[in-house]
Formats: structure tokens, sequence, C-alpha cells
């Protein structure tokens, strides 16, 4: 009904109107159903989304609350509010609750990521981004990458421009500190006073590009001090609202004001750029080649956990953990892996 209603009003209220940027020749963008949702529907997905962060409480003074996550009248409401009494954990004191929303699964990867926001009016943060918990690099150790498409703080006191601008950034994480490169983009207003469309197009390992309502607002390559591609793993996708410990946290009159404590979410796309040809992106490939995964029998009754090796002749050659390579008929496998491969068979 969105998508509709965007369409037919598509000249009178643009910042409804969500878009990817026009595709490469020989591409074309499909849509990602995994990383979106309109949030028609009067509660949040839980086959999508966790209703909390699972590997974080929040900074203190602001705790994530899942009674604050809350889903009605076509948006994704984030709702700020006093805790009843102090919660402390591990030394640390948190008298704010604030929210947060994370996909459940960790496989966002390239593609464009966007969402249409409205930010609370007060001093704590409304953010989209994408992040992991890291991978192991031989010689060097864990490493991380995090993905920003907006933080904007609809209240501030500190920094004005925190609440007038599309504040991005990307960062690569390692021993706790932190590798940045961002970009900033004028709004139309203040992010409390309406609704903006806010995008990313995580180009490859190297590069994202920013979208303002639409428009190109500005292009990241990455930090490689570390490692020459560092954003070359999925990530998962985070919608929070917290207190920065350079931003004075909000009062609780403010927290407790139900006109303007709440962060609004109308929706979150995600689509992937495909061959038009019907054949597989090359990073696809590679990841098909390189990461173990779950193959499903036609029936659905088993599966295997291994990498693809070829598809050839009828036949998928896998490769299981233990270094065993095994030949499956096409035709035994479930009509996902099926259609899968023959992407495959038309990229070789």
């Amino acid at each position: 009904m969105k998508r509709a209603l965007s369409s037919l009003l598509f000249g009178l209220v643009l910042p409804a109107f969500g878009e990817p940027p026009p595709a490469p020749k020989g591409f074309r963008w499909e849509e990602n159903p995994q990383f979106s949702d309109e949030f028609d529907g009067n509660a949040l997905d839980a086959k999508k989304w966790h209703d909390h962060h699972p590997r974080w409480k929040g900074r203190p003074p602001a705790r994530f609350m899942p009674e604050n996550v809350s889903v009605s009248g076509g948006c994704l409401r984030q709702t700020n509010s006093m805790l009843d009494k102090p919660i402390s954990e591990r030394g640390q004191e948190f008298t704010i609750g604030g929210a947060a929303v994370v996909s459940k699964k960790v496989e966002a990867f390239y593609g464009y990521y966007e969402c249409r926001l409205k930010a609370s009016n007060i001093s704590m943060s409304s953010t989209f981004w994408m992040s992991n918990s890291g991978h192991h690099y031989k010689g060097i150790g864990r490493i991380s990458q995090e993905l920003d498409i907006l933080e904007t703080v609809g209240g501030a006191k500190n920094n004005p421009k925190f609440a007038t601008c599309m504040n991005s950034n990307t960062h690569v994480w390692h021993n706790r500190e932190k590798r940045q490169v961002g970009n900033k983009a004028q709004l139309p207003g203040a992010s409390h006073e309406d609704f903006n469309v806010y995008g990313a197009w995580w180009v490859d390992a190297n590069k994202v590009r920013f979208y303002l309502n639409n428009k190109f607002v500005g292009e990241v390559e990455f930090d490689t001090s570390l490692i020459p591609h560092p954003f070359e793993h999925p990530m998962h996708i985070n919608m929070v609202t917290e207190t920065y410990d350079w931003e004075t946290p909000p009062t609780p009159e403010e927290v407790n004001n139900p006109a303007i404590n709440t962060t609004l979410i109308d929706w979150v796309r995600a689509y992937t750029l495909e061959p038009s040809d019907g054949s597989m992106a090359d990073w696809k490939l590679k990841k098909l080649h390189n990461d173990f995964r779950e193959w499903k029998s036609a029936n659905g009754k088993s599966t295997t956990t291994a990498k693809l090796v070829k598809a050839k002749y009828g036949y998928a050659h896998l490769e299981k953990k233990n270094g065993k390579e095994i030949k499956i008929p096409i035709k035994l496998l479930s009509e996902n892996d099926q259609a899968l491969l023959e992407k495959v068979m038309l990229s070789q």
C-alpha cells in the first residue's frame, strides 16, 4: 500500500518515495526481502528482527529495553523512557530506556540499503547502520566492520549539526581502536521535523556511496591501513536509539514527553545488484566457493553443510568440512538450491 501511494504522489511527497540508484549497464536491482520491512503490521516481525541488541546492552545512561519497541500506524516506533528505577550492571548504571532493533541474520552484504526515518526531538540518537562481530586475520587478530548510514540527534544540545545533517561513517575496529572515514550531507531541515530517506550503496569491500532523498551525497573509501579489503564480510542491520558520551542526556521531562521521545521508521528496504542475464554476481559466486552453507534435499528431510566446488553436467560437486568431496544430482536438491546452481552454471 505504501509503495502504491508513494508512486501516486511521487511529485508531491518525494521523501516518501525510495529507490536504489540507477544500476550499472548489464545489471539490475533485486529486492532482498531478508532485510526489507514495510512495518505495516501491529507487531515486530520476530522472524527477521530482534527487539534488542544481542551483544550490547547500550551506552549509559541509556539501556536498550525491548518494551520500547513497537509497530503501529505503519511505522516501527522506538520510544525512549525513564526507567522506573536504575539498573546496575557490571559497574554501569542505567537510568534511561532506549531501544534497539537488529536483524537476526548477519548476511547483509554488497547492495543498497535505505530507510525512511523521522528522528525523535530529544538528545538521543536515531540511527540506521550495519556491523559485524569481526573475523580473525592471521598475524593481525580480530577485525570488525561498522557502516553508519545515519547517525542523527534530533534534539542535539552540544552539537547542533547532528540534528541538521545526515551523519555517515565507516569504522574498521581492531583492539578497541577504530579507523574511520566519514561523510556529511545537509538535511532539508532538522531530522526531527520530517521524514527523510537515508540510503547507502555498499559497492564492494573498499567503497560505499551515500544517498539522501534519492540524491547522491558522497562516496567513502574504507580505511585500508590494516587490511587491503576491509569490508569483505557480511553484516547485520541495526536501528537503535542511544545516548552518547559527548552529548548531554535528555532530562526526565524530555524523555517522558510522548510528543518528542519517539523515533519513527516508516520502512527499511534492501536490494542486491544482479546481472541482467540471470547469471550470478562475481562476489556471490566467490562466497559459494569459499564459504560453507547448508544444502537441502528436495524432500526437505536432509541437509549437507558444504561449500561448492563446481556445478556441471547436472551434478553439484560439494566439499564437506572434513575435506571430503561429494557429488549430488542437482535434481535431488531443493528448488532454491536448484535455482541457485542454475545461476552458477550460467556464470561459468
